[in-house]
């Protein structure tokens, strides 16, 4: 299980957040599955406040400065709530473009490979 310290946990909140309103369109499976990551990561309603209010560059510093497993971990969250309607758009593949390239992901990955 991976651990997030409060502030990582909000960042990623703050990400979620981002990625439901990427199309514009909310829906209710967007919506269960923010529920489950909250539940999934221990998020209390405090975090999820500050994770709220947070500016999406204080976040992406945030998740910058994480080890890469916990990149990886994020991306893939962020990738449930892309998937959770049953309809990738292309804002939502563009965003999620965006993070990992901000954060080094996409260098992380190609390192990998």
């Amino acid at each position: 299980m991976i651990v997030y310290t409060d502030i990582q946990k909000a960042a990623i909140v703050s990400m979620v957040i981002e990625m439901i309103n990427a199309d514009a369109e909310v829906t209710v499976e967007e919506f269960n599955e923010t529920k489950l990551i909250n539940v999934e990561l221990r998020v209390d309603n405090d975090i999820f406040l500050v994770g709220r209010e947070m500016k999406m560059n204080t976040a992406l510093e945030i998740v910058r400065r994480m080890n890469d497993v916990k990149k990886i971990h994020t991306a893939q969250l962020l990738t449930r709530i892309i998937d959770a309607d049953g309809r990738v758009r292309d804002e939502e593949i563009a965003l999620l473009n965006s993070i990992c390239q901000q954060v080094g992901l996409d260098k992380i990955l190609i390192d990998k490979q």
